[in-house]
């Protein structure tokens, strides 16, 4: 209980030693929020970002996005890769940047997690697209800073994560519910934890949050929520990345309740495989 407190205090509380973010991110993370939010507006905020400029235009002609013809405006990288989808890249990479700026003796591989991040984002986009349309535009958001939270945990508390991921591996059991038993609190909560100080809108936080449960999510965001666990669980099967879980795991009848066969869920599986090359190019991008 303790470590839990601990853990809280450090996310909640404005005078610990938690980073703020840049400027940049704070004012994607307002555009995110605002629906009324343009084209211009978002190429304006992207733009004020040298290095994110660069890295988000080599991205949008990366095999990843197949483009025939050569995108050299932000504005042409919007319409390439999508209004939320490059909000969710411009966030994620910097996110990302900002917690493993004091990367000293990690209890986790961050890039092998950036990797599996971006490699459950693609599988959530897929498989949205396929049951609910309506949100295939948004859920690479959540699904590429779902696991936030372990990043947190592997930084300021290392000595105990070490502990928690040797139990996992030892036990056979999965990373949250480890995390659990040792935190009273898992990787999940932490990162809606983070968002909620970082303001992020609901349609990022409940899905991000609520990715080990979905059943508990808010209503509006419980398929987004179910998409990423089932996404989460696929990238572990495609070995993309490492998420530091030695233990891949689904809800319970998670297919039944998404509305996806299984014969398509092994379509997935092997897109994901497929893909895996644009996945690495997609990282090298975002990390270089």
């Amino acid at each position: 209980m303790e470590l839990q407190k601990k853990i809280i205090r450090l996310i909640q509380r404005n005078d610990t030693e938690l980073p703020a973010l840049p400027f940049v991110v704070n004012k994607i993370i307002d555009a995110a929020s605002d629906d009324s939010t343009t084209t211009d507006e978002l190429a304006d905020i992207i733009t004020y970002d040298q290095g994110m400029t660069n890295k988000l235009l080599k991205l949008s002609n990366s095999i990843y996005y197949s483009q025939r013809s050569k995108v050299d405006t932000v504005k042409r990288a919007i319409a390439v890769i999508g209004f939320d989808e490059i909000m969710g890249i411009a966030l994620g990479m910097n996110v990302m940047s900002v917690l493993t700026g004091r990367d000293s003796g990690l209890s986790l591989d961050v890039k092998a997690l950036w990797l599996h991040c971006i490699g459950c984002a693609t599988a959530a986009k897929e498989i949205a697209s396929r049951i609910h349309p309506e949100i295939s535009g948004k859920i690479f958001i959540p699904a590429l800073l779902h696991d936030m939270g372990k990043v947190i945990l592997s930084i300021y508390f290392k000595d105990e994560y070490h502990q928690v991921r040797t139990l996992a591996i030892d036990q056979q059991k999965p990373l949250f519910r480890v995390e659990r038993q040792i935190f009273n609190l898992d990787h999940a909560i932490l990162s809606g934890l983070l968002m909620k100080r970082w303001q992020f809108p609901d349609s990022i936080l409940y899905p991000s949050r609520y990715h080990h449960n979905p059943s508990a999510s808010p209503p509006a965001y419980r398929d987004a929520a179910l998409i990423i666990n089932l996404s989460d669980y696929l990238c572990h099967k495609a070995r993309i990345g490492h998420s530091g879980n030695p233990v891949p795991v689904t809800v319970k009848n998670s297919t039944e309740k998404a509305g996806i066969s299984e014969v398509a869920l092994r379509l997935i599986l092997d897109q994901l495989r497929y893909k895996q090359e644009q996945i690495k190019e997609f990282f090298d991008i975002t990390t270089g």
